[in-house]
């Protein structure tokens, strides 16, 4: 049996959180919170260049007698899943934001075994997403269980989330995960903005003051050996930041506390790809069929 576009499995549909449990959670965060999280999704969507087109096809003649076509669509789902570990609105963000742009049609997040934090609540919110729910550990095997029944989509895993035994060899899971350590180099940067983006992290400071904040630790050596402490991100000056110094996934630069990108998931990882491959028949059929030396 299939479900419909905006239906979900049993075991989430159970537990899923009532509107004034979004409405509690975005009242209770304060103004400065809220923006953070808006300023993050703004530069998240510049960053993936908005939304992509509900559907893309191409044909190509490649040479070689090579005529190619592809078409791409957006996947049916996604499926957050956030472990209890799992604190972070940027990074949260960064995965429903690839997804909005890949125009997949039904998104939702879930949180097994804890409770949702208010903070996480508010950026499902603020992305537009309003399917989420807390469900167990048992439900968790059952809700992957069914959800073939949603058709093709991708479950992502956000923190240490463990897949049950026995789940559908053809369910696309992926992880985005993170040594859950950054380091920041020099001074302009809003701490309190870092340690909300991220609380699930720590921080070391390499300026020579560490904010007395929880989660927050001074740091050894420079910016040219942030490649051995194996930082998830490096906060440094713009121009730092613009020549890629540091060797990091992320190099951000002051004002950009809250923004995060998950290099593996850009929004073409939640889209369905199809691909042919024909002889070109405006090639003559005698023509013969050049090799890699003709080329």
């Amino acid at each position: 049996m299939s479900l419909p576009m905006g239906r979900w499995p049993e075991a989430l549909e159970r537990a899923r959180l009532a509107d004034a449990a979004f409405a509690a959670a975005y009242a209770r965060t304060p103004d400065r919170e809220r923006a953070w999280i808006k300023t993050g999704l703004a530069a998240m969507y510049a960053a993936m260049g908005g939304p992509l087109p509900a559907s893309r096809q191409r044909c190509d003649a490649l040479g070689h007698d090579l005529l190619a076509a592809s078409l791409d669509v957006p996947q049916d789902y996604v499926l957050v899943a956030c472990g209890r570990d799992f604190l972070s609105p940027a990074r949260l963000s960064a995965v429903v934001m690839a997804a909005l742009c890949a125009r997949v049609p039904d998104v939702a997040a879930v949180r097994v075994g804890a409770a949702w934090p208010k903070p996480l609540i508010t950026t499902l919110e603020l992305c537009g997403v309003e399917t989420a729910a807390r469900i167990s550990r048992r439900d968790w095997a059952g809700l992957l269980a069914e959800l073939p029944a949603k058709g093709r989509g991708v479950v992502v895993l956000l923190g240490e989330l463990i897949l049950p035994a026995g789940i559908s060899p053809g369910l696309d899971v992926r992880r985005a995960a993170v040594a859950g350590k950054a380091g920041v180099f020099g001074p302009g940067f809003d701490a309190a903005a870092l340690s909300f983006a991220h609380p699930d992290c720590t921080f070391y400071s390499h300026d020579g003051q560490c904010p007395e904040l929880s989660g927050w630790q001074t740091g050894q050596g420079s910016l040219a050996e942030a490649g051995q402490a194996a930082y998830d991100a490096v906060y440094v000056t713009a121009d730092e930041a613009l020549t890629l110094a540091a060797d990091a996934p992320l190099c951000l630069g002051p004002g950009r506390e809250g923004f995060w990108l998950w290099p593996h998931l850009p929004p073409e990882a939640f889209r369905r790809r199809r691909f042919a491959a024909v002889v070109d028949p405006n090639c003559a059929a005698d023509a013969p069929t050049p090799g890699p030396e003709d080329a």
